[in-house]
């Protein structure tokens, strides 16, 4: 290191915090100096001994339960994901990641944190949620700093990252009821997941407040994220004795089969019926027509998730224990 910083003219400490993720203690025309010193020189710190000197792993553990074996080919994960190695990188940490299946509580999942291979994690729940609250329990009491995805009323001593699921279903609702809609379906995910609960009680509340009724028989819960699951259910509703006009996915990707769906039956969207998704993902405005649908920052909130865990690894402390991300109303041609 002390390569390093003779040709970035800077000391040896200061390097040795570039090294070990202190960013916040340097300038950005320091930072700029070492990093410029380090490519020229082809320094690649020994992350090993490194971690033994420090006692940590270097890594931070991104633990997903999810009853798909293919949770990794989920949208919505994979930008979490990108955030957060986005931000580990820059830190110095790998990300280890691991999922299980929310049949029962599985310590497998959270055996990073219990093995020391990991030095905190995130942590992103499907399934019932007694067992969701029982494996953040679980995960709490080994000692670690972790940071919940998308659950409200966490405790107090639990850091959480969530988007406004809620508020922006409720939005998204009261703009179908407001272009004339009355009967409006709903399909969701089978497992339960947090946003799904959320952002089926944000249509609920904008159905009550309308004054308009619920019916239990337009509320699909059977689908998992795959874009078929979407189709096939859509088809069940509009081949319905009362279809209705118009169909709030849960996700972008249930959406794209709803349209699909539509398409098939020799239906118009959205002249015939509107279809909504969820989450704004890149191709959700590259869909024929272009598909209305609420954004939420995924990525950036798997970044400040993790500027947050490690931020408490590293025994600062945080800047909030609750980060709560708004979302965004996207109107396109679909509705």
């Amino acid at each position: 290191m002390q390569d390093v910083a003779s040709l970035a003219g800077v000391s040896l400490q200061t390097v040795s915090n570039f090294v070990n993720g202190r960013h916040d203690q340097m300038s950005e025309e320091t930072l700029a100096k070492v990093s410029r010193a380090l490519d020229k020189l082809q320094y690649r710190p020994n992350v090993a001994a490194a971690s033994l000197r420090s006692q940590r792993a270097r890594t931070i553990a991104f633990l997903v339960l999810d009853e798909h074996v293919a949770f990794l080919a989920d949208p919505l994960t994979d930008l979490l994901i990108a955030g957060a190695g986005d931000v580990a990188r820059d830190h110095g940490y790998g990300v280890l990641v691991q999922g299980a299946r929310p049949d029962q509580l599985d310590a497998e999942l959270l055996s990073p944190l219990f093995e020391g291979r990991a030095d905190g994690a995130i942590i992103q729940l499907s399934g019932p949620r007694s067992l969701r609250r029982k494996t953040i329990d679980m995960a709490s009491s080994a000692g670690l700093s972790i940071v919940i995805i998308d659950e409200t009323g966490l405790s107090p001593d639990v850091m959480g990252v969530r988007a406004q699921q809620e508020t922006g279903a409720r939005q998204l609702a009261e703009f179908l009821i407001e272009a004339g809609h009355v009967r409006i379906g709903f399909i969701g995910a089978a497992v339960p997941w947090a946003v799904v609960e959320q952002r089926l009680a944000g249509f609920r509340t904008a159905m009550r407040r309308a004054g308009l009724p619920v019916d239990p028989g337009l509320i699909l819960l059977e689908a998992t994220y795959q874009a078929r699951d979407g189709e096939v259910l859509t088809t069940r509703l509009l081949e319905s004795k009362k279809p209705p006009t118009a169909i709030m996915c849960a996700t972008d990707l249930l959406a794209a089969g709803a349209m699909r769906a539509a398409r098939n039956l020799g239906l118009d969207v959205p002249r015939d019926v509107a279809v909504t998704g969820f989450n704004d993902f890149e191709f959700s405005e590259y869909l024929q027509p272009p598909l209305t649908t609420v954004r939420v920052p995924a990525s950036e909130m798997g970044r400040t998730a993790t500027s947050m865990l490690i931020s408490a690894i590293e025994d600062r402390t945080p800047p909030q224990l609750t980060a709560v991300f708004p979302t965004e109303l996207v109107l396109r041609g679909s509705t």
